[in-house]
């Protein structure tokens, strides 16, 4: 049975739209004037995305995804060849004056491919062939994100991963091997694999005036920013951080710091509440799903925003070291909110479709 679309996650989502476009119109005079206009029409793209989307039934959703998986796929290879290089990574096709980043859209068939595979299977526990399987049709994906080099979007897709394995029923002692496993590829990524600059990142945040003017310079603008806004803010376009370019990436990954900055600390509650209310909703449709698939695709769309919001709320508040993680439908980038407002429209696929009545 066909339901309505769920009024509170959709009124949660505008929300956070409605204060992606005042932050992006408070920062177009200072990053670019054409930032508004597009962040406007990327959002009524998505909005329409979402609810077209919704009426999409979960057992198509299910026939499709190893084919849009193999599309995301390939299309992961072909950025690594044609892809246009931006500040040290290869990830955006060009089209005229449009960009496109794969990554954002081959996660969102990763999650797809992987709710239909977890859905076929049989047992409450995952074998280790099982488990291989599905830490593969994860990996793959986030592997090729890697090569980019693309750290911000890569981390994303590890949630998926983790919760894929916690949905299949992965035994208590394997999650102990992959704690021990996880730590030792810790030690070993920071004497082989990280550059300086990133082991300086995650140095700066257990000691903030490590280097206040290099390497910390982004995290004590942010947290000044934040500061700043006191209790009521100091006004759309006033902030002295944004508006005097103190603050970098500010309609990227920083983009919270503007807003807390012009709204204070009730414009940024709101926005916490915002996204709590949409990562409710979205459990919810996990709780009155009509089948295991439907459970599925809502928890791991779930997880996937839920650490993207943690982190990146965590990397502006100078909690976490900066990954670039932008912060979900609110951060500028057409990629990245089309690709959301997707994922969000296969969640309302399951709570339109629902069994319970409600």
């Amino acid at each position: 049975m066909e339901h309505r679309i769920d009024a509170w996650l959709i009124l949660a989502v505008a929300g956070i739209l409605g204060a992606s476009l005042v932050t992006q119109s408070a920062v177009s005079g200072v990053v670019g004037t054409q930032l508004l206009t597009r962040q406007l029409l990327w959002a009524c793209g998505g909005m329409l995305t979402l609810l077209a989307l919704s009426r999409v039934r979960l057992d198509l959703y299910a026939r499709l995804a190893p084919l849009l998986y193999v599309v995301g796929l390939a299309a992961l290879v072909a950025v690594l060849v044609f892809g246009e290089m931006r500040s040290g990574t290869r990830g955006w096709f060009a089209i005229g004056p449009l960009t496109i980043q794969p990554s954002e859209f081959a996660r969102v068939t990763t999650i797809l491919v992987v709710a239909a595979w977890l859905a076929r299977r049989s047992g409450s526990r995952l074998s280790a062939r099982e488990s291989t399987v599905l830490v593969a049709l994860v990996g793959v994906a986030g592997g090729l994100v890697a090569l980019e080099p693309d750290l911000g979007v890569t981390l994303t897709y590890l949630p998926v991963a983790v919760a894929g394995l916690w949905l299949g029923g992965l035994p208590r002692w394997a999650w102990i091997g992959l704690v021990v496993l996880g730590i030792l590829l810790g030690v070993a990524s920071w004497q082989t694999v990280l550059k300086d600059f990133q082991k300086e990142r995650v140095l700066t945040v257990l000691d903030p005036e490590r280097d206040p003017y290099g390497v910390g310079y982004q995290v004590r603008q942010s947290k000044i920013a934040v500061g700043a806004g006191g209790l009521a803010g100091e006004g759309v376009g006033r902030g002295s951080q944004s508006l005097l370019r103190f603050l970098p990436a500010q309609h990227t990954d920083f983009a919270f710091a503007v807003w807390a900055e012009a709204t204070g600390f009730v414009g940024a509650t709101g926005l916490f509440l915002a996204y709590a209310l949409m990562l409710y909703r979205i459990g919810m449709a996990a709780a009155v799903a009509e089948n295991r698939h439907g459970l599925v695709l809502a928890v791991l769309v779930g997880a996937w925003l839920a650490f993207q919001v943690v982190v990146n709320l965590g990397m502006v508040l100078g909690l976490l070291p900066t990954t670039g993680i932008t912060l979900p439908l609110f951060s500028y980038g057409g990629s990245s909110l089309l690709s959301t407002c997707a994922a969000l429209g296969a969640v309302q696929s399951v709570w339109r479709h629902r069994l319970v009545n409600q």
